[in-house]
């Protein structure tokens, strides 16, 4: 059975849709969530630090390490410290130097 959507509302949290079935009668809701630019940020950091642990088990298990493999290294750890800091603080209205 076709179905049609009508916008009904919209606030900074949601839209909530009237759904209608070919024959125009409503036979039910819908509401979408809109996603905050934290909740963005923070799900693209938590990403981010799923990805790291593989890094970082990498870099732990090679034997040897030359100074820019360090360097990098340490680059990188230095990032991940800092996503963990802003999700720890909730301070997620950016991602810069996660």
């Amino acid at each position: 059975m076709p179905t049609t959507r009508e916008l009904v509302e919209t606030t900074e949290s949601f839209r909530r849709y009237l759904v209608r079935g070919d024959d125009g009668q409503v036979i039910g809701a819908d509401v979408e969530t809109i996603s905050t630019p934290e909740q963005i940020n923070g799900a693209m950091i938590r990403g981010r630090l799923r990805q790291a642990l593989a890094v970082n088990a990498t870099h732990l298990a090679k034997t040897t390490t030359t100074n820019a493999d360090n360097t990098v290294h340490l680059r990188r750890v230095t990032q991940q410290n800092s996503a963990l800091i802003r999700l720890m603080l909730e301070l997620l209205e950016t991602v810069d130097g996660t």
